[in-house]
């Protein structure tokens, strides 16, 4: 039997090898076709659902005015690389609004674990976690799974991360130095950023202009009191405090006066008037114009939700419970 010899960039493949070669070739490409065909297709993404809001020429505010929680997201860029600080619910892909803005690597830290700060972390090849012992013991086969306490929606989340922050740790992004702190009270795992020699902090969810929610699993208002009086000291005059849901930074006179609310709250020497949230017995807390929620006892938390999309009525609404 004559056998053939074909020859492609400086190999030889006999007949039979050849065969076989393209054989496994064209398996592949149905298997990957298959997949994609699987894969739902995502809708693209509508021209205005990201807002692009710069702080700087080298930092951005990445917005989602239209997301009923108005999430915001930032993008801070250095000579090196770039940090994108949470990364929004999502529903569209906020992967596409970072590389039109910037073409070096980013590294990617959520400010807590939340559904609406954790959306497409899969799209970035380097997140990266606050190193603390409970979060690492959350790693199972390569992958860290969150249970819908910490995720907050009932079905649980599992991504990959690629690397462990410590508390105070700075780090460089080229010509320009950030640094994390661990800042609880929303959620145990909740941190912030301090840019610019504490000019700016980027602070998710530990205080919001909305509402606050220290009713959340895991919530903890003492805790929330420390981290804000830590803020503080990281701050300097003038500096501004870029929270989670709004396109409005916090200054450093409502910090204090959040710290000192808080605080208050926290003592236990604040009032507070009955609210609902979520069909839950509530207790609502004004410090100013800022509203800060808290659970009528520690077991009743928010429950998780059941998608991405589901709404909670911040005013209030009708109770599944009396209040006791």
């Amino acid at each position: 039997m004559l056998e053939m010899k074909t020859k492609t960039s400086g190999l030889i493949f006999s007949g039979n090898a050849w065969t076989r070669a393209v054989a496994s070739l064209i398996v592949s490409l149905c298997s990957l076709g298959a997949a994609a065909a699987a894969a739902p297709a995502r809708p693209p993404t509508p021209p205005d659902w990201f807002h692009i809001i710069p702080i700087d020429a080298h930092t951005y505010a990445i917005s989602e005015p239209k997301y009923w929680q108005e999430n915001v997201s930032y993008l801070l860029i250095g000579s090196d690389r770039a940090l994108l600080f949470d990364t929004g619910p999502g529903i569209y892909s906020i992967r596409a609004a970072v590389a039109a803005l910037t073409s070096l690597p980013v590294v990617v830290i959520p400010s807590h674990l939340h559904f609406d700060h954790v959306g497409d972390l899969e799209e970035f090849d380097d997140v990266r976690l606050l190193d603390a012992p409970a979060l690492r013991a959350q790693v199972h086969g390569g992958y860290f799974v969150e249970p819908p306490s910490q995720y907050l929606l009932r079905t649980p989340i599992k991504y990959r991360v690629h690397g462990w922050i410590k508390d105070g740790q700075t780090m460089e992004l080229g010509g320009r130095t950030v640094r994390l702190l661990s800042t609880p009270g929303h959620t145990p795992d909740s941190v912030s950023v301090i840019d610019a020699g504490g000019a700016r902090l980027f602070t998710g969810d530990i205080v919001n202009r909305m509402v606050t929610l220290c009713d959340v699993p895991g919530s903890d208002i003492k805790a929330m009191a420390a981290s804000l009086r830590r803020l503080l000291e990281f701050s300097r005059p003038g500096s501004l405090a870029y929270e989670a849901h709004s396109e409005s930074p916090l200054t450093r006179p409502e910090l204090a006066q959040l710290a000192t609310g808080i605080g208050a709250i926290a003592a236990g020497t604040a009032t507070s008037t009955p609210m609902c949230l979520g069909g839950i017995p509530m207790r609502r807390f004004n410090v100013g114009a800022f509203a800060i929620i808290l659970p009528v006892s520690a077991d009743a938390t928010l429950k998780p939700l059941g998608s991405v999309t589901e709404t909670l009525d911040w005013e209030g609404g009708e109770c599944n419970a009396p209040h006791p």
